[in-house]
């Protein structure tokens, strides 16, 4: 199971038992860890469950699994319009990328073509960005 643990707050550990992936944006990882520092809360994170995606806007994402090294993957530069769904977006673009197989950076780079999309859009559903056109970002 993914979860964005939003807003963030202290997460009990039968919860965590159940979390495949945990995907906080950096806020989130910084107050359920204590840790400013998004490597530190990466590392933090990591001893409650299996991966963890840190979210950081501007700056692109972070991810993590035990025995692994960290990927960190920018964002792409874009005129932001409206970062309503950029969140849901990512998230949901990544669980989808990764449940079709694509490696841990690839779902981030399809993440974060998706989310791109989606805050140079006004409004939230209505700015998601369909596959072809994600795919199609992609590839220019």
């Amino acid at each position: 199971m993914h979860l964005t643990p939003a807003p963030a707050r202290e997460l009990p550990p039968e919860l965590l038992e159940n979390v495949d992936v945990l995907v906080p944006n950096e806020h989130e990882a910084a107050a359920i860890t204590g840790e400013s520092d998004p490597d530190k809360a990466l590392a933090a994170l990591l001893e409650l469950v299996p991966e963890v995606l840190v979210t950081l806007g501007s700056e692109g994402s972070l991810y993590g699994a035990r025995g692994a090294d960290p990927v960190r993957v920018p964002a792409r530069p874009v005129t932001v319009v409206d970062t309503t769904a950029a969140g849901d977006t990512f998230c949901g673009s990544f669980a989808v990328a990764r449940a079709e197989g694509r490696s841990p950076e690839d779902a981030m780079r399809f993440a974060a073509a998706a989310a791109s999309l989606s805050v140079q859009r006004h409004g939230a559903s209505s700015s998601m960005a369909g596959r072809d056109e994600v795919e199609a970002l992609l590839q220019g």
